[in-house]
């Protein structure tokens, strides 16, 4: 007779997710298998038996909380391709102070790289159809802006996570977004 599996798809599901909660409240340093496998209702073991210990967790954690936050990039685009930037950058704020626990998984918990071309993929894309609309100067190098894009989007989206942004600047975001995509458009005197 067949022996029922224990460690299931529904059980991974549940620890994983529970993870995420456990992340979200205490960070990823916070992340005690023990405590995680005893809110599950379940062992260490079958922590071993779905993701192969701490580090295959940590690993699965960091794929679903990418997957998120490529949802919250999901930005369509519209008429205006210097919009669609700051619209972009919008997003990215929303879904990194929307989910915190998150985007420290992604970007503090995960490989750089995958990180890095999440975040860097759709800007390189948006700008490269604002080059192409002409909204942008064609001498343009994307990979550039793209880079000086992500730099200030996720530059001031970690100062204002972590409360060091001057008080009352919050609401700026926008504006800030605008001055840089304005820089680029900006004809030498």
């Amino acid at each position: 007779m067949v022996r029922p599996k224990v460690h299931d798809e529904a059980l991974r599901s549940r620890l994983l997710g529970r993870a995420l909660e456990r992340v979200a409240a205490d960070g990823v340093s916070g992340l005690s298998l023990r405590a995680l496998a005893a809110d599950c209702g379940t062992s260490t073991t079958a922590v071993y038996s779905l993701f192969g210990g701490k580090t295959g967790l940590l690993a699965a954690l960091f794929d679903e909380a990418l997957r998120l936050f490529r949802e919250h990039l999901a930005v369509t685009p519209g008429d205006d391709t210097l919009d669609d930037l700051v619209r972009l950058g919008l997003a990215y704020q929303r879904g990194a102070l929307a989910h915190p626990h998150l985007f420290e998984v992604v970007f503090d918990g995960g490989p750089p790289n995958r990180a890095a071309g999440a975040a860097l993929a759709p800007l390189r894309e948006f700008v490269d159809r604002a080059v192409k609309s002409d909204a942008l100067p064609p001498d343009i190098d994307p990979t550039t802006a793209a880079l000086a894009l992500w730099a200030t989007v996720h530059g001031w989206v970690s100062l204002q996570l972590r409360g060091l942004l001057p008080p009352g600047t919050e609401a700026r975001f926008e504006d800030v977004l605008r001055c840089v995509t304005a820089g680029w458009t900006a004809t030498a005197p």
